[in-house]
Order: structure tokens, then sequence, then C-alpha cells
């Protein structure tokens, strides 16, 4: 695979989320693909494996937010590794239940083998999410009015 190609699965991936077109993200994954969420706030997975589960993940983010409109992207490879991909990137949609804005910024790591992502990690402020979901994060100092 070059790296070209691997640059290709990543911007479909990215492109599929950001539309919430899920026949088109399923298309992106391998059947062993493991997606972690190391920053995922309480109630979001930090892990999840196989195709079927990654895809069942997806899967309730229509009834959550409108699409994610992912843009700005930048995709870095990894030096000397065409199937390690470093992809950059912001959303601008609104969370359903609360019609509160979420935007992000995101940087993500992929591994991409024969055409299909086996292995990639999301890190984003999931401050900006606790937020837009209606929480609320308060400092140790900060009074919390009854």
């Amino acid at each position: 695979m070059t790296a070209a190609d691997s640059r290709d699965v990543v911007r479909r991936y990215l492109d599929a989320v950001g539309a919430l077109d899920l026949a088109a993200l399923a298309t992106t994954f391998a059947d062993d693909v493991v997606m972690d969420l190391p920053y995922a706030p309480p109630g979001f997975p930090r892990r999840v494996e196989g195709k079927a589960d990654v895809t069942g993940f997806f899967d309730g983010m229509p009834a959550m937010i409108t699409p994610l409109n992912f843009h700005d992207y930048r995709l870095d490879l990894v030096e000397g590794d065409p199937s390690e991909v470093i992809a950059h990137y912001a959303s601008d949609a609104r969370i359903l239940a609360t019609d509160r804005v979420y935007r992000n910024h995101y940087v993500s790591r992929f591994r991409v083998e024969d055409g299909a992502i086996t292995w990639f990690a999301e890190y984003f402020d999931p401050l900006v999410l606790v937020e837009a979901l209606g929480g609320r994060v308060v400092a140790p100092a900060e009074e919390v009015p009854a």
C-alpha cells in the first residue's frame, strides 16, 4: 500500500463520519478494526474492537448529533511508514437533545493495511462534548449553587 492509498482511506473515513454516512463508513474498516478513544468522557467506551462493534458505535450517532461536517483536514504520514496516518481536523455540528453547538478539534492516528483501517485512536477535548451534551465541569474551588 502506498502513502497516497493510506491517506485516501483516512479521508474516506473522515468524509463518511463527517456526513454520518454509515454505509460508506463501514467500507473503511477491516474486520478486526480496533477504535481507541483515550479521552472519552463517562458513558462513552474507551475501546471498541471488531468491525461490527465499531460500526455499531457509530450507528447511534444520527440520533444524537447532526452531521459533524469535519473540515480543515491535515493528513500526515508517520515517517518511514506509509500505513500510519496522523489526521488533524475539526467538527461543526449540533447536539440534537440540547440544540447546543458542538465544535471540537481532533488529532487521530490511523493504521491502514490492505485498503482498510485496522486501528485508530481519536483524541479530542472531552469537556467540549460534555458541555454540548448539557453537562457542566466545575473547578474544585468553584461553589455549586444548590
